[in-house]
C-alpha cells in the first residue's frame, strides 16, 4: 500500500489505475488522507452496489417482497421440496 498526492493522481491517473490492481493506493489531500484507490472487477461492482447504495437495495427488497406476496417461496423451502421430490424418485 502507498500514499499518492492529489496531484499525482491528477497527472497519472491510468498509472496509478494500474498499479491499484497489486495494491490499494491511499489519496491524500494536502497531507491527509482524503480516498482509497481500490482495483475493482465488474463482478465487485455488483456486490458493492448491493452492500452499499441504499436505492438499489431498496428496489432489491420491493422486487422480494413482491415476489413473496405473489406465492414465491424462499430458497430454503424451495431446496427442500426438490430434496422431497428427488427422494420419492429414488425409492
Amino acid at each position: 500500500m502507498r500514499y499518492a498526492g492529489v496531484k499525482e493522481l491528477k497527472q497519472k491517473t491510468m498509472d496509478l489505475l494500474r498499479e491499484s490492481e497489486k495494491g490499494d493506493i491511499i489519496i491524500t489531500a494536502y497531507g491527509k488522507p482524503a480516498a482509497i484507490l481500490h482495483h475493482v472487477t465488474e463482478e465487485d461492482v455488483a456486490d458493492y452496489l448491493i452492500e452499499n447504495d441504499p436505492e438499489f437495495r431498496s428496489k432489491i427488497e420491493e422486487a422480494y417482497s413482491e415476489y413473496l406476496s405473489l406465492g414465491g417461496i424462499e430458497a430454503g423451502e424451495l431446496l427442500r421440496n426438490l430434496e422431497k421430490r428427488n427422494a420419492g424418485k429414488a425409492a
